[in-house]
C-alpha cells in the first residue's frame, strides 16, 4: 500500500510539472520577404541637334521650321525641326535654356529687341512638327541667356513622349563681326510632380 502511495505521490508531483510548465513550440527561426523596385530614369534626347542658318542679313529674322510663303516666310526649306524625346522611364518636364551668340565678337542676347552686337532668341515647342499648311504659332523669346525656362521644353510630357522644337534668330542690327558665331540651346530634362 505503500508503494501505491509512492506511485501516486509520483504520479501527482509529475502531473502538477506538466501542467504548470510551459509547452515548448517549435518554429522556423527565419522568414523572408521577397521586395522588388525599380530606378527612376530621367533621359532627354534632342535629335538632330543641329541648326544651320547660314549666312544672314542684319536686321533680319529666320526659324527652322518648314518655309511657306503665306504660313512661314521667314522658315527653311528643307525644315530643321528638333526633336526632344523622353527616353526616361517617368513623366518629365523639359526645361531650357540658351547662350550668347559666341564669336570673335560674341552677341548678346536680348530679350525683346536686336541691336549692335544685340540679338534675340526664341523657341516654339508643339505636340506635331509644322507642316506649313496653317499659320505656324507664336515663338517665345527667352529672356536671358544661361537661366533654364521651366516647362519651356514641355510640361508632363510621357515616357517615349515626343515634342517638336523650332528656334528663331533675330540678326543684330549692326556687327563688327560677321564671321560665324554659335549658340547653344540646352534642354534640360526633371521628373514631373
Amino acid at each position: 500500500m505503500k508503494r501505491n502511495r509512492n506511485i501516486l505521490g509520483v504520479a501527482l508531483v509529475l502531473s502538477l510539472v506538466a501542467v504548470l510548465l510551459p509547452a515548448t513550440i517549435f518554429a522556423a527561426e527565419t522568414g523572408e520577404v521577397s521586395c522588388t523596385v525599380s530606378g527612376k530614369l530621367i533621359s532627354v534626347s534632342v535629335t538632330d541637334g543641329s541648326v544651320a542658318y547660314g549666312t544672314l542679313d542684319l536686321s533680319t529674322t529666320k526659324n527652322s521650321a518648314l518655309y511657306d510663303a503665306i504660313n512661314n516666310a521667314n522658315g527653311m526649306t528643307p525644315a530643321q525641326t528638333q526633336t526632344i524625346t523622353n527616353t526616361g522611364s517617368v513623366a518629365e518636364d523639359f526645361n531650357m535654356k540658351t547662350s550668347n551668340a559666341i564669336g570673335s565678337t560674341d552677341w548678346t542676347l536680348h530679350a525683346t529687341t536686336p541691336g549692335s552686337e544685340l540679338f534675340t532668341y526664341a523657341y516654339l515647342v508643339s505636340d506635331t512638327a509644322y507642316a506649313g499648311s496653317a499659320a505656324i504659332g507664336a515663338f517665345t523669346k527667352w529672356a536671358t541667356a544661361g537661366s533654364y525656362v521651366a516647362d519651356a521644353g514641355g510640361d508632363d510630357v510621357a515616357a517615349s513622349g515626343v515634342k517638336y522644337l523650332e528656334l528663331e534668330i533675330g540678326m543684330p542690327t549692326s556687327s563688327a563681326d560677321y564671321a560665324e558665331h554659335t549658340i547653344t540651346v540646352t534642354v534640360l530634362a526633371v521628373a514631373h510632380t
